[in-house]
């Protein structure tokens, strides 16, 4: 006798249970951190690095980089580091004009890299090591009462000093008050310049009465390895501008072409994403590219994951137990409501990263979610066999009675809800459901079974239609039908190694785990998700 649905959720309720209170596998030998064990051994051994490792190092970063220079040749002692200490603007036009050709560069945001990119003068892919943010000065005792980014707009405020948008600065500026509505009506007061280090003169001098620096300016050393410092006595810190208006701003480094130690600058800048360079970006205000040891200690997490995620999400563990090797992350895979039962039985494990937000909402109100990270976005397609045999053209086809139709169960799977609203939408659901040959309890289900040829047509995912696009082909439906399924992932409540699975979220978030998003088939977090 066929099992039922609620059988069956219950039959995946006493295996995950099983399975959170299972013994760990054990992690596999570990490389260590890039860069680090074959550096750490060869400088030890007779094929020690050796010879001149010249780094142009913006002004904005003598501090960090001053100690993690002192890193670096404790390891590397018989590298020789020569150093160029110029403002950014000065170093990024002689490199993208072919005049100089440092072995590594570093950037204080992504705008500068990519012009050298763009004129041909990078070797390899320029690397995110840390993240910058942006903030407000105003002159001593804020003598306009500037509150908010908004304030910029008052009479009172006569000037605003900004960077240029050939500066990262001033592009993420605009970028943040476009965001805002102001842009339009704060341009005419602004005073720019490609020169950023200029910002500060103008408010100590009285000639501007708000401007726009770098957060982590507001300690920044004037030599390498000299102390944190503050900000000139007639200036002071309004505070930090919303990173959900600027977006995050990679501080990039790179090897740049003609140089005449293109290996050393390769090592020294994997050096930057060592945690200990990490932690150190991290003292002077700059945010880590990845999570430091302190974050990330050696634990086993088990994460509750949507079938239709489990692409993405066995790239991602992949990537992060291989950087953190004595962290191991089950998974269980199952309908996005499944899993909501599931963990609401058990009040065991560490992550939640449902199909779609209604499920993450639903753990946040019963009190299971203490935070979470966007991922990306499912699209709804409809799913048939190679060669649209049968000419389905879209959802008004779902009805013909020459086609084995297959949706997912709304309760228990995102893509059931996702299907349920679209076809209400069409006004066609009620036909439909009286109709369907098979009820899913989640989506690979369904794309096996038009696979198999079991089913002609069925709403999936588009990233489960792209893991059998070789055998089936995908139709996409007015985009009036459906609204894109929010992927977010959330660290429980009930986490014992919650700090651990802070830091997997926030590398689901990050550049990396983005571009894995990307090439599992989920929309990223950065595109525009009404497109």
């Amino acid at each position: 006798m066929p099992m039922s649905r609620l059988s069956i959720c219950l039959l995946l309720l006493s295996l995950v249970v099983g399975l959170v209170g299972c013994k760990a596998l054990q992690p596999a030998d570990a490389s260590g951190p890039v860069g680090g064990a074959t550096a750490g051994a060869s400088a030890q051994g007779e094929d020690q690095p050796s010879g001149t490792l010249l780094v142009f190092v913006p002004c904005g970063m003598a501090g960090p980089f001053g100690e993690i220079k002192k890193l670096f040749q404790e390891r590397y002692p018989q590298v020789d580091m020569e150093l160029d200490l110029r403002n950014v603007d000065v170093q990024s036009a002689a490199i993208e004009d072919g005049k100089d050709h440092p072995d590594a560069w570093l950037c204080l945001g992504d705008v500068e890299m990519a012009r050298a990119v763009a004129a041909d003068r990078i070797e390899d892919a320029p690397v995110t090591f840390a993240y910058n943010s942006l903030a407000l000065i105003v002159a001593k005792g804020n003598p306009c009462d500037v509150r908010s980014s908004e304030d910029l707009l008052k009479e009172s405020v006569r000037t605003v000093a900004l960077p240029s948008e050939r500066n990262s600065s001033g592009y993420y500026a605009a970028r943040a008050f476009q965001a805002q509505g102001i842009w339009e009506d704060l341009e005419p007061k602004v005073w720019s310049t490609d020169e950023p280090a200029l910002v500060k003169k103008q408010l100590g001098t009285g000639k501007a009465d708000v401007g726009l620096i770098y957060y982590p300016c507001a300690k920044e050393a004037k030599r390498v390895g000299g102390p944190q410092e503050k900000l000139p006595t007639p200036v002071e810190m309004l505070g930090k501008i919303d990173e959900e208006l600027t977006g995050q701003i990679p501080c990039q480094a790179a090897v740049v072409k003609g140089s005449e130690n293109p290996e050393l600058g390769r090592l020294f800048v994997e050096f930057l994403l060592e945690p200990a360079s990490q932690r150190i970006w991290e003292d002077w205000d700059f945010a880590p590219a990845h999570a430091t040891d302190s974050e990330v200690s050696d634990a086993t997490l088990h994460l509750y994951c949507g079938a239709g995620i489990r692409p993405f999400a066995e790239s991602a563990i992949d990537a992060f137990t291989e950087a953190h090797p004595g962290v191991v992350i089950e998974a269980s895979y199952a309908g996005s409501g499944c899993l909501l039962s599931q963990l609401t039985f058990a009040k065991r494990g560490d992550l939640y990263m449902p199909g779609e937000d209604f499920y993450l909402n639903q753990a946040m109100e019963r009190g299971f979610i203490s935070e979470s990270e966007l991922v990306g976005y499912f699209e709804p397609v409809i799913l048939v066999a190679e060669g649209n045999p049968l000419g389905i053209q879209g959802v008004q086809d779902l009805l013909r009675d020459d086609v084995k139709v297959g949706i997912g169960e709304p309760e228990m799977a995102a893509v059931g809800r996702t299907t349920r609203d679209l076809l209400q939408a069409a006004g066609i659901y009620d036909q439909v459901a009286t109709r369907v040959a098979m009820h899913a309890g989640n989506v690979p289900e369904l794309g096996n079974s038009v696979q198999l040829g079991s089913l002609d047509a069925a709403v999936v995912w588009n990233v489960t239609a792209a893991q059998i696009a070789d055998e089936t082909d995908a139709i996409e439906m007015p985009r009036g039908l459906w609204e894109p399924a929010t992927i977010r992932i959330g660290v429980l409540e009930f986490s014992e190694a919650a700090e651990t699975a802070r830091a997997f979220i926030e590398f689901c978030a990050s550049e990396e785990g983005q571009a894995l998003v990307a090439k599992s088939g989920i929309k990223p977090k950065e595109t525009d998700a009404a497109s």
